[in-house]
């Protein structure tokens, strides 16, 4: 009888471990589908707010949420506040339990840099640091 148990219960195994593999693949590409449309809301909704302007991308971030990468031109502050209002306003529909980081980089020849030589401003805009804020 208790070889008849475990033979059963070795049978099990590959069908139970695949089940398993083919729920966690259907749940990462479900998360993946979602940061997806998310992306194609954020773009929708920016583009219908100032036009074509910028292009998000959506990303995972390691602790959990989403980061949002865009490059802006930093001499507008006005379209960079806009563009806070409107990724708070997509992402507050949809994930009150999560923080959403934003990421800004500076569009290259978007900020003047004042009192430095034409190779340090080259150095500077081929090196951008990212500009983050977080949201909720």
């Amino acid at each position: 009888m208790s070889t008849m148990l475990a033979a059963i219960a070795v049978a099990l195994i590959p069908p139970v471990a695949i089940a398993m593999l083919l729920r966690l693949a259907e749940r990462t590409q479900r998360k993946r589908d979602e940061r997806t449309a998310r992306q194609v809301e954020l773009t929708d909704a920016i583009h219908r707010e100032l036009g074509a302007i910028v292009a998000p991308t959506v990303e995972k971030r390691r602790g959990g949420g989403l980061m949002v990468r865009m490059t802006v031109p930093f001499d507008r502050p006005e379209l960079v506040a806009t563009l806070l209002t409107v990724t708070d306003h997509v992402f507050a529909r949809h994930d009150d339990t999560h923080a959403v980081e934003i990421a800004f980089t500076p569009r290259p020849g978007s900020v003047a840099i004042l009192g430095r030589s034409r190779s340090t401003q080259t150095r500077a805009m081929e090196q951008p640091v990212p500009m983050i804020a977080v949201a909720r």
